[in-house]
């Protein structure tokens, strides 16, 4: 990326979220940030995907505009998940600078980080190890979440959140046998609860969300976008369960709805079965279908018979209620 390209970013991040986030909350419509039903609700988490962090000043503040808005929502959020591409390059000066983002906030319970494609390409040579390295040391300094893998199962409200991870450096994914089966143990597991399982991975499986079209392509492949080698067997064990959602990213995308999937040929939540896939646009910068500006992601609430999906602009504070999900619970 070119000098000019980068200074251009870093003027219009910082205009757009230093100076005119509150306005924009003001204008667009509902600005509290509180759940449908308190009283009734067991679960509630926000997601967003691509931060991007790099060491440029405007992408902490647009950061830190987003935390701030979550840690002063009407109803603590139990978590917050990063899907991927957290930074830039994986270095520690990017972990560095998201680290400094969350200093100030305490925006959820619990912070879940995933790691992106980006954040593996930390070394010269290609090598996976310092990657993981940094991702687990940072892990633990932003989460305090201590793990010997990128790929985890945590349990938050008794809902168990299964986060995968690429164990190579590619654009696609890469997921090892080791890491195949560890999943279909974890989903066994999580299954004999009877409650929604929520996996989280940078990567969407191939053939949803308009992939792999919207991988941006001339020539797209089948498997561009998505999991690569290994994505349809990510898909087969996934599916043999109920009430899954899977929350990605990667793919850059804007908010899109049933009312333009006529347009632009898919949702950003889209159902099979009881499967349910939810991928996120990217938080730092604006994507080029459906609803863009950056900032976007999901507020996702869990009640005893449906999941709310909420879209919202968490940097401008603001709800987008025309992009809202209610998913029944089989």
């Amino acid at each position: 990326m070119g000098l000019f390209f980068k200074m251009f970013v870093t003027v219009v991040l910082t205009f757009l979220n230093v100076f005119t986030f509150p306005i924009f909350g003001f204008f667009a419509g509902e600005d509290n940030y509180q759940v449908k039903d308190a009283e009734d609700i067991k679960l509630n988490f926000a997601a967003i995907s691509d931060i991007h962090m790099t060491d440029e000043f405007a992408r902490v503040q647009v950061l830190k505009c987003g935390l701030w808005d979550m840690d002063h929502a009407a109803d603590k959020l139990d978590a917050l998940v990063l899907a991927g591409d957290l930074t830039d390059h994986g270095l520690e000066e990017e972990y560095e600078n998201l680290k400094k983002a969350f200093e100030p906030y305490t925006p959820a319970k619990e912070i879940l980080m995933v790691v992106g494609n980006h954040d593996t390409w930390t070394d010269e040579d290609d090598r996976y190890e310092p990657a993981k390295e940094n991702f687990i040391r940072y892990s633990k300094e932003i989460t305090g979440r201590e793990l010997t893998e990128c790929y985890y199962t945590t349990e938050i409200n008794g809902y168990t959140f299964i986060v995968m991870a690429s164990e190579g450096t590619s654009t696609s994914a890469y997921i090892s046998d080791t890491q195949l089966q560890w999943l279909r143990e974890e989903m066994d597991k999580a299954a004999e609860k009877e409650l929604p399982i929520f996996v989280v991975s940078h990567w969407p499986l191939a053939e949803t969300h308009g992939l792999p079209v919207t991988w941006g392509d001339e020539e797209p492949e089948l498997l561009d976008g998505s999991f690569g080698d290994q994505n349809y067997q990510v898909e087969a064990i996934l599916k043999d369960y109920e009430n899954v959602f899977m929350i990605s990213g990667h793919i850059h995308n804007g908010l899109v709805n049933d009312r333009q999937a006529d347009i632009y040929g898919y949702t950003s939540v889209e159902s099979d079965g009881s499967f349910h896939s939810i991928n996120l646009p990217s938080y730092m910068y604006m994507g080029i279908r459906g609803r863009v500006f950056n900032g976007l992601g999901y507020s996702i609430e869990v009640y005893e018979k449906e999941v709310l999906i909420r879209a919202r602009s968490f940097t401008s504070d603001v709800w987008y209620t025309d992009y809202d999900v209610t998913i029944p619970l089989v």
